[in-house]
């Protein structure tokens, strides 16, 4: 028997063409085995649009409970529960049917990457790492694509047709996408692990290493906040992003985006120093409207865990970069005598005590050295 749509309210409010529209999509939803359940919530949360790409991305429905899962994939509960966490997916009770397929799969590999060698707290640490980033990806991907197929004078039934066709033909397009980017991460990566040759006779990498940090941060952003919109906004931080991405080559890495700065580091002071001055020089060939920005560098020790750096290396390059000028690049004596004044000139920037940081330290501001220098 139809579901009366009407009485249960998933009409409440609309008129004309959008009621029509309404109407044609949840009668096509109710014909492909959607719960009524589902449509009410869908549409409680402006969502029922985007139900048929939710049942491409998912597949078939939700038939194995968490016990289920581990029985058919041979691991622990626990360890899937750990692992679901990281990966940020949503808890489920014990007699919940909220698994797939693709999920049962997905544990198997689990056992798989213990068979070739990883321990647990690694998958783990890989898993969250994964989780960030697929995460920004994912929220960038359904932006990117609303700006794409979301068209004026759309209607829900319109709507949904065009985003399933597309999700159909690009969906299979992004996992050999994602696959060559992460190839093309861990070749760069092979290719920059200096300290492997001196960890053969310990036999693990040590738990900190001495790098060169830095950070640029876009000069008065909150401020300009205040005076163009969130798009235009959003818009600068990823123009930082991507002049940084434009200048930087191997060994420098591109650690991380913290709304409105980069973090770079480098074992090679000299190429990070190349890198900053690069950036700065960029930053300032950009239009008017692009802020300033203010680079800070400092050498020290750090430990590496998840791709994120942490350490005294890193607290001092933040707050140097607090203490330099807009257009400028400052660094620490450290810095300073590591990449030697041949070919830069420095300028003493004071001796200044630094929040968090014990020492006082010896700044300096650094350019490249000119033909008539």
């Amino acid at each position: 028997m139809a579901t009366d749509f009407e009485a249960d309210g998933l009409l409440e409010g609309l008129e004309g063409q959008a009621r029509e529209a309404r109407l044609v999509l949840l009668q096509q939803l109710e014909s492909e085995g959607v719960p009524t359940e589902e449509l009410r919530a869908a549409s409680a949360e402006g969502r029922l649009a985007l139900v048929p790409v939710e049942r491409i991305l998912v597949g078939d429905s939700p038939h194995y409970t968490a016990a289920e899962v581990a029985e058919r994939s041979g691991m622990e509960p626990e360890f899937l529960d750990r692992y679901w966490r990281a990966i940020g997916m949503t808890s489920a009770g014990p007699d919940d049917a909220a698994f797939v397929d693709d999920d049962v799969e997905a544990a198997r590999r689990l056992d798989e990457l213990r068979d070739a060698g990883l321990g647990d707290d690694e998958i783990i640490e890989m898993a969250r790492v994964m989780s960030s980033g697929m995460s920004t990806l994912a929220v960038t991907i359904a932006r990117v694509f609303a700006d794409t197929y979301l068209q004026e004078g759309d209607d829900e039934a319109s709507l949904s047709v065009r985003f399933a066709e597309a999700a159909q033909k690009l969906l299979p397009l992004l996992g050999p996408a994602l696959e060559h980017a992460l190839m093309v991460q861990n070749r760069s990566n092979l290719r920059q692990a200096s300290a492997i040759g001196t960890s053969l006779a310990e036999g693990r990498l040590p738990d900190q290493q001495e790098v060169s940090v830095a950070f640029a941060d876009l000069v008065d952003f909150t401020k300009l906040g205040e005076s163009v919109d969130p798009g235009r906004l959003g818009a600068v931080a990823a123009q930082l992003e991507e002049l940084t991405r434009d200048v930087i080559r191997r060994p420098v890495r591109l650690v991380k985006t913290i709304g409105d700065e980069v973090m770079l580091e480098s074992a090679d002071t000299v190429a990070l120093l190349e890198a900053a001055l690069d950036l700065l020089d960029a930053a300032d060939g950009q239009d008017d409207e692009f802020p300033q920005i203010a680079v800070g560098i400092a050498r020290g020790p750090a430990i590496s865990r998840g791709g994120d750096l942490f350490g005294h290396s890193v607290n001092l390059a933040s707050r140097v970069t607090d203490t330099a000028r807009p257009g400028s690049v400052l660094v620490t004596e450290e810095i300073k005598d590591a990449a030697g004044e041949e070919d830069y000139r420095y300028s003493f920037a004071g001796e200044r005590k630094l929040k968090g940081v014990k020492d006082q330290q010896k700044l300096f501001r650094v350019r490249r050295v000119q033909g008539d220098d």
